[in-house]
């Protein structure tokens, strides 16, 4: 009951967000997805800023992209549970459709082809969407890692340390927010707009 209770308080969405949101046919099991990745680049962008003040990044891009980096699986429902990569071309689509600007709509694209040219905010959008349900991709964390040491002057083996410990903590409860999210199915509309 009690880790029912932890899934229920996690971070709203922003009004824009949940504007963009009211437009659209949402399943409950992609909406779970998207408010448990928004909520993780929470906890990570207020990690981030505790252990790297004064590091350049656009909050808004990164809690923007991490809300909506899956939303045109409303259209390819059968990649909430196989995989697949259509949802990416569509879901940028859709954002644009809404009126969403092309830098905000760009993370349904980016989310699963980050590389160095990546930035910082598109990379902490994939992140999130590896460490929420406890998954590591050691290709990605050197990334930001050395964006971030390149970014503060920082040595890289300094930051790594710095880092892992706060993916190490955030990832711990993925099993508890996969077993949350795998309680909602595709055709479910009693979704918690809360």
């Amino acid at each position: 009951m009690g880790n029912q209770n932890n899934m229920k308080n996690l971070i709203s969405f922003s009004e824009k967000i949940t504007a963009i949101f009211s437009q659209l046919a949402i399943p409950a099991r992609l909406y779970t997805h998207l408010r448990l990745v928004h909520d993780t680049a929470h906890k990570l962008l207020d990690a981030l800023a505790v252990e790297f003040p004064g590091l350049p990044i656009e909050h808004d891009l990164v809690l923007f992209g991490a809300a909506t980096h899956d939303i045109g699986k409303c259209v390819c429902t059968e990649e909430l549970f196989s995989e697949g990569n259509k949802h990416e071309a569509e879901g940028n689509k859709i954002l644009l459709r809404l009126g969403v600007n092309e830098e905000k709509a760009r993370f349904a694209l980016t989310h699963s082809t980050w590389n160095e040219q990546s930035t910082i905010e598109e990379l902490l959008v994939s992140l999130s969407d590896k460490i929420w349900k406890g998954c590591r991709n050691q290709e990605l964390e050197d990334l930001i890692v050395s964006k971030i040491a390149s970014e503060t002057q920082g040595k890289e083996w300094k930051v790594f340390v710095q880092l892992d410990d706060i993916i190490q903590t955030i990832a711990k409860k993925g099993d508890e927010r996969l077993n949350w999210q795998n309680r909602f199915g595709v055709d479910e509309r009693d979704i918690l707009l809360s």
